[in-house]
């Protein structure tokens, strides 16, 4: 794997030739630089290409590592992000499996201290404290959204995923939300219950879709933008 120089710091190239017109780049999580080009282009070509976009990379990679330090679940062995904060992390080996948020530090009790454990069990805490928050949050939108305009009340479940915060299904009229969002600010929530509601009223990502999510949260673009 070849290595460049961008900003001072080097990363990994990735070169990747193909039946393409033109050239592509694409910064991955972990920083690596993978470039998708022509048969023919030169090493140069390619050379010249990334350094064109070294502002943009650092711009990119500015948001990626934001965004994987929001996402610390402590199998880093060192910190942990739990709704907008980073605590440092403990791990204390007990028979029981269990975590305890602290004022200024996260505890891991477990029987043997490994990745799977120790996300299984953030992650089912999480859930807990999400439910709890969900089912205050949402009576206001049960109310402004739902009952306002004749419609039923939606189920809402927690499940891990990562391709999406949340998810409405108008056939089973059931919202999911990720249980990932247990990482971000209490707002972040806010902004995902809310867009999930305004699915009942708009299938759509319509004009009148962000009107009525602009009306109850004017301030949206900026809690979506700490998720993207």
């Amino acid at each position: 794997m070849e290595q460049i120089d961008i900003g001072g710091e080097l990363r990994n190239l990735v070169v990747e030739r193909k039946r393409n017109k033109k050239m592509y780049l694409r910064v991955k999580e972990d920083g690596t630089l993978y470039v998708t080009c022509p048969r023919y282009v030169s090493e140069q070509e390619i050379l010249s290409f990334i350094l064109e976009k070294q502002e943009w990379i650092i711009k990119v990679s500015k948001k990626e590592k934001k965004k994987n330090r929001y996402l610390l679940d402590g199998t880093n062995r060192k910190e942990a992000c739990w709704l907008g904060k980073i605590y440092p992390v403990e791990f204390i080996l007990s028979k029981q499996k269990f975590m305890s948020v602290e004022e200024d530090k996260i505890i891991f009790y477990l029987p043997e201290v490994n990745d799977d454990s120790i996300q299984e069990i953030f992650y089912r805490t999480g859930n807990l404290q999400l439910k709890l928050m969900v089912e205050e949050r949402r009576k206001d939108w049960d109310n402004h959204i739902c009952l306002v305009n004749h419609r039923r009340l939606p189920s809402i479940t927690l499940k891990y995923m990562t391709s999406r915060w949340g998810s409405y299904s108008p056939m089973t009229h059931h919202i999911s939300l990720s249980s990932r969002l247990i990482h971000f600010p209490i707002v972040c929530l806010d902004y995902v219950l809310l867009h999930e509601y305004a699915h009942i009223l708009e299938a759509n990502h319509s004009k009148r879709f962000y009107d009525i999510i602009r009306m109850y949260m004017p301030e949206y673009k900026e809690y979506s933008d700490l998720l993207k």
